[in-house]
């Protein structure tokens, strides 16, 4: 029975990424705030009506731009134009005001952004649901028996993010042909701010925690066991127990809240960016975050065996670019770097202030007569939060909040520095997947091995992790100590380069999926992996802290014999169950070969003398074959476009036009900025 419960999952799960119909939902409250004035005299501010509705049109009149739920007013007259491209550089006689091909590539933007986030969001759900199919429902079930279930109203499901998906790609649509009218555009705005706000109440119901579990969770439901352990200890082996047998609750949980204060974050910049580019006016419309390639558009086949041009701009310019650099390195093919390395012919992105921001680095200024934007709150905090309530608890023990923030601050400078990378770099340039792995692990393995034996060490010496049962003296870890670290320090930094050799596996296939799916779109817009961001932060926590856990845990805990062992040992095989399908499916296509080997033939050779690893960080050092690009799957099944139209001319606003779309204006139910 439990197979074909299996079975039926998967394919409910196979039908996601838009194609099924998500669940039937009425609205959220639709909001809106007000924006800055783009371009209408003051004396119009008052409200969103024309100064004279007996005027002509062409006089000008009050229109609205609304981006990111925020309503700009401007000037009707700044509307129309001839036929502009948003992937080139424009420009703008006489200090005209061109702004209906802007406001296009603005929503068009804000349409990637929101699928990206909404992608994350159905994952994460999507995983949570696959780990409650087959042994995962077994597991769930024996928890629930033990005293861990929750209860209360059904919860969220990956499929209801389908209606939201459905509502920005019908909203992107409606402004993506080569002629843009008020109407559309005031409409397109209008709809993506209600996909957010559907969006937003559904991940409140996210944050809903399980019941907890008064009775003491699984170990107090242990006969002969729970009474004898110290409440330290009872702590940790509570967490482990808990986490084990829930790690996808609390993937979900530390998730939406990061979600959640990113999310925000990320869009008050773009919003910021959108902005200063109207009034600046700044091009490629479309293309604001990357810096603009060297000279004039590619018009011939892209050099010798070259591929074919775009026909899209600034596509065509980046993509001339990415092949001069190809040229310039002598057998390109061969040569892996660093992936984060600066690259010094590469001219500086002028959105890297602005990804600063974004990225809670700089906060942005605080308005007139304001005592300035709240701080941001630590990710660590957000994720530790995320713990408590996926477990249904209201504490952890203080060394497993340090671990939290300890991996939490290296998974954030890291993937900052990747998102920085890509947008300093030619857009149409494929990510490699070895050369992210050498950036991480120069910059994560040492730090997380530190971890991991900190934390053992730790174990095995702190006083109130030692306690008497059963007449016997019981501390986590003794046996390690006649071994001595050596050993164990070796084994760590195996298991932890393997480790994140498959969290820079699956980061990689989501940021190169996203690019390949953008570009097949002619929509490299940088706002497709800003969406993405909070998501993938999660997704490499969660991939990095688990084998850090379950190294420490392994060593110490799991090292001990009697009952606690068998817990230890039963909470980790449940765990590597659940991750065993990726586990390997990465391992077959990423582990290198020489470790393995070398393992094979050698095994582990420990002395007094300490551990010489010169023979295994020489394979670790060693280059794997360059990638060669793969198509991958498509990443984002609300992806916006299936062929962006970048050319479209602004058609005059008529007076019948105005008159329908005044109706909808939202200037005078808008309330007050919630963002600067």
């Amino acid at each position: 029975m439990l197979g074909a419960v299996s079975g039926a999952m998967d394919a409910a799960s196979g039908m996601l990424g838009g194609q099924a119909a998500g669940a039937a939902a009425g609205n959220a409250r639709l909001v809106f705030y007000k924006g800055e004035n783009l371009g209408l005299p003051l004396m119009n501010l008052a409200g969103a009506q024309a100064p004279e509705v007996r005027r002509p049109i062409d006089a000008g009149a009050v229109i609205e731009f609304i981006h990111m739920g925020h309503v700009h007013l401007d000037n009707s007259k700044n509307f129309h134009h001839d036929p502009k491209r948003d992937d080139a550089v424009e420009t703008f006689p006489n200090g005209a005001r061109l702004r209906g091909f802007q406001f296009r590539a603005a929503l068009h933007r804000e349409a990637l952004l929101l699928s990206g986030m909404m992608t994350g969001c159905q994952s994460v759900l999507d995983a949570l649901e696959k780990s409650k199919g087959g042994l995962g429902q077994m597991v769930g079930m024996a928890a629930d028996m033990l005293g861990a279930g929750g209860g209360g109203a059904a919860a969220p499901t990956a499929g209801e993010v389908n209606a939201m998906g459905a509502l920005v790609r019908s909203a992107a649509a409606r402004v993506n042909s080569a002629s843009a009218t008020y109407r559309d555009i005031h409409q397109a705005g209008i709809d993506l701010q209600q996909a957010r706000c559907n969006y937003r109440a559904f991940q409140q119901r996210l944050l809903a925690p399980p019941a907890n579990d008064p009775g003491g969770g699984l170990l107090g439901k242990m006969p002969g066991l729970g009474g004898n352990i110290p409440p330290q200890v009872a702590d940790v082996l509570n967490f482990v127990t808990g986490l084990a047998f829930k790690p996808m609750d609390v993937y979900q949980h530390f998730y939406v809240r990061i979600a959640l204060d990113l999310e925000a974050s990320i869009e008050r910049t773009v919003r910021r960016y959108t902005v200063a580019a109207l009034q600046g006016p700044l091009t490629p419309a479309f293309y604001l975050w990357y810096p603009l390639p060297p000279g004039p558009a590619a018009t011939g086949g892209g050099g010798a065996g070259g591929p074919a041009p775009t026909g899209i701009g600034f596509l065509d310019d980046a993509r001339q670019r990415f092949e001069q650099l190809r040229s310039d390195v002598e057998d390109f093919s061969n040569t892996i770097r660093d992936f984060v390395e600066p690259d010094p012919n590469q001219p500086p992105a002028p959105g890297d202030a602005y990804l600063q921001e974004a990225f809670q680095i700089v906060p942005p200024p605080a308005p007139p007569n304001s005592p300035g934007p709240l701080p941001p709150k630590e990710l660590a905090t957000l994720i530790t939060s995320g713990f408590k309530a996926g477990l249904g608890t209201s504490s952890l023990p203080g060394f497993i909040e340090t671990i939290i923030t300890e991996i939490t601050t290296v998974n954030n400078e890291f993937l900052r520095e990747i998102y920085k990378k890509l947008m300093d770099r030619p857009a149409v340039q494929p990510i490699n997947e070895y050369s992210v792995f050498k950036a991480a692990r120069r910059r994560m393995l040492d730090r997380l091995v530190n971890l991991v034996m900190e934390n053992v060490q730790f174990l095995q010496t702190a006083k109130d992790f030692g306690f008497n049962m059963q007449g016997v003296n019981v501390q986590p870890g003794q046996a390690l100590l006649d071994k001595g670290l050596d050993e164990l320090n070796t084994q760590v930094l195996r298991r932890m380069n393997v480790a994140l050799e498959l969290t820079i596996g699956e980061l990689v296939d989501k940021l190169e999926g996203i690019r390949q799916q953008a570009e097949s779109a002619t929509a490299l817009a940088y706002e497709g992996y800003l969406g993405a961001f909070p998501w993938l932060l999660a997704l490499n926590f969660r991939n990095t802290f688990m084998p850090v856990w379950q190294l420490i845990m392994d060593n110490t805990f799991g090292k001990m014999s009697g009952p606690i062992g068998d817990v230890m040992r039963q909470a980790r095989d449940a765990m590597n169950t659940a991750k065993s399908r990726v586990d390997d499916a990465r391992t077959v296509a990423m582990r290198l070969q020489r470790i393995k080997d070398r393992a094979t033939r050698e095994g582990v050779q420990a002395g007094l003398g300490g551990q010489n690893l010169t023979g295994y960080r020489d394979d670790w050092a060693a280059e794997l074959p360059p990638d060669q690009v793969q198509p991958k799957p498509p990443v984002m099944p609300f992806f916006p476009f299936s062929r962006r139209v970048s050319l479209a001319a602004a058609v005059s606003i008529a007076r019948n036009e105005y008159d329908n779309v005044r109706a909808s204006h939202k200037w005078d139910l808008a309330g007050d900025s919630l963002q600067v």
